[in-house]
């Protein structure tokens, strides 16, 4: 299934200011695959900041997943568990210019999985990374369990 947009608000865990990216450009339900749109903020231009630009379209896609899956209610909070093969091909992201980042499930069971993560600029990509995410179930047990631990 192919979906052409989507509100970021129904489908991304983030409320501003922390949503980065501005828009969903395409989601392939079959392929798992999510493309989104950003235009880069001065405070987020460093090339360290390709690894949150790259979670949030990997969030965006899990929300986005749920919602194809007939999931109902808020998008549901993750946490981003490392990053494996990451490339900043760029030193820093241009202020104001627009990039595409896009996030590809390469693997999911109920609660981790993998996205393979790429942000383009025009036909160039800038920055590429494998991410591995974790999203408990039960949120909140999940907090409560750790909270006792301490």
């Amino acid at each position: 299934m192919q979906v052409s947009s989507c509100r970021l608000e129904d489908i991304l865990p983030h409320r501003e200011p922390m949503v980065l990216l501005d828009r969903v450009v395409s989601v392939d339900g079959r392929e798992k695959r999510l493309v989104a749109e950003f235009a880069a903020r001065p405070e987020w231009s460093e090339n360290w900041a390709s690894v949150e630009y790259m979670a949030q379209a990997a969030a965006a896609l899990a929300g986005m997943m749920d919602v194809l899956e007939g999931g109902k209610g808020p998008p549901k909070p993750g946490f981003l568990l490392g990053t494996r093969k990451l490339e900043l091909l760029a030193d820093r992201f241009e202020p104001g210019r627009r990039y595409l980042v896009e996030a590809r499930n390469e693997f999911s069971d109920s609660e981790a999985a993998s996205f393979e993560c790429e942000i383009r600029d025009g036909g160039t990509v800038v920055a590429k990374a494998m991410l591995s995410a974790y999203r408990p179930q039960d949120m909140e047990g999940f907090i409560k369990e750790r909270k006792n631990e301490n």
